[in-house]
């Protein structure tokens, strides 16, 4: 299996919200995925609850590389992963095998 691990730095106010009212729409959304795309095996996304370098995190797990790869190009992801572009100033990401 494969855990993936994103983290945003947001914006403080992008597209009309702030920083935390984006962080609920990221992890409502990023969320949402379960279900839609067959690949995606678990979805987490936390809010960091403390100031920090990081506002929000998602955790996922796949099956597999090439799993994790149709998600990344899923209709679905691609949708929101476009507005969370809109919203951050920086992202970072971990993939390894569990």
């Amino acid at each position: 299996m494969i855990k993936h691990i994103v983290m945003w730095k947001l914006k403080a106010e992008a597209e009309g919200h702030s920083a935390s009212e984006n962080a609920l729409w990221m992890k409502e959304h990023l969320e949402s995925l379960m279900g839609k795309v067959p690949q995606l095996k678990s979805c987490e996304v936390g809010i960091n609850i403390k100031a920090g370098n990081y506002d929000a995190c998602l955790v996922a797990t796949f099956d597999s590389l090439e799993d994790l790869e149709a998600y990344k190009i899923h209709p679905e992801h691609v949708k929101i992963s476009e507005h969370c572009k809109l919203i951050r100033e920086s992202r970072v990401a971990c993939d390894y095998i569990i």
